[in-house]
């Protein structure tokens, strides 16, 4: 094999791997890879409607990242007097297995005693976040925080925790403390700033 044709099975690849991506961010990137490189592997092999496609779509994922990147989301969080209501119900029928296989320190008898926001993006529920007060200083336990797949892109995470005007700073927290499930979670808490105290990650608040 050629390292002209190995790179043509790459481009391939890259281009059936941006398909299988739910968060349409990185479906974009991929795409946008895989697309030049196939756009460039067409133009070296002389065949030129291959080149010319995969050029286009290479364009239409830059015009697309573009509005992405550029485009202000609205979040909102929205207490819940009960979880025993018609939304809930209906997130938990659709996402409960993921969000037991993604959180699998997490128990559903848990929020019968928490405190519960369901996360908004642009009118659309992406999440659940549930907390524990530890104390009357502000200081809580996050016991889920669960966004839906296609909404894992951070932006979520930014308005949760970095945000000056958001429920959490008006319900008046201040620290928030998690017990992290497995490594992949140990991950996203430091991405997002959390700090590791002995076995457990904290933040806190602006």
């Amino acid at each position: 094999m050629s390292l002209l044709e190995a790179f043509g099975y790459l481009a391939s690849v890259l281009i059936a791997l941006s398909l299988m991506m739910s968060n349409i961010k990185r479906l974009r990137w991929i795409n946008l890879f895989g697309a030049a490189a196939f756009s460039t592997y067409g133009y070296f092999i002389d065949a030129y409607p291959v080149f010319l496609l995969n050029g286009w779509i290479a364009l239409v994922d830059i015009y697309y990242l573009i509005r992405i990147y550029q485009e202000k989301d609205k979040f909102d969080l929205v207490r819940l007097k009960s979880t025993h209501t018609p939304l809930f119900s209906l997130l938990k029928e659709r996402y409960g297995k993921d969000i037991t296989d993604l959180c699998k320190k997490f128990k559903w008898q848990q929020l019968d005693d928490s405190v519960v926001l369901l996360l908004f993006r642009n009118m659309k529920p992406v999440g659940i976040f549930a907390y524990k007060e530890l104390n009357s200083e502000g200081k809580v336990e996050v016991i889920l925080d669960y966004l839906i797949p296609e909404d894992r892109d951070f932006k979520a995470a930014n308005f949760m925790f970095h945000g000056t005007n958001n429920q959490l700073n008006q319900e008046g927290i201040k620290h928030l403390v998690v017990q992290p499930s497995d490594n992949a979670h140990e991950l996203y808490l430091g991405r997002v700033g959390f700090v590791k105290v002995n076995d457990f990650f904290e933040l806190q608040l602006n």
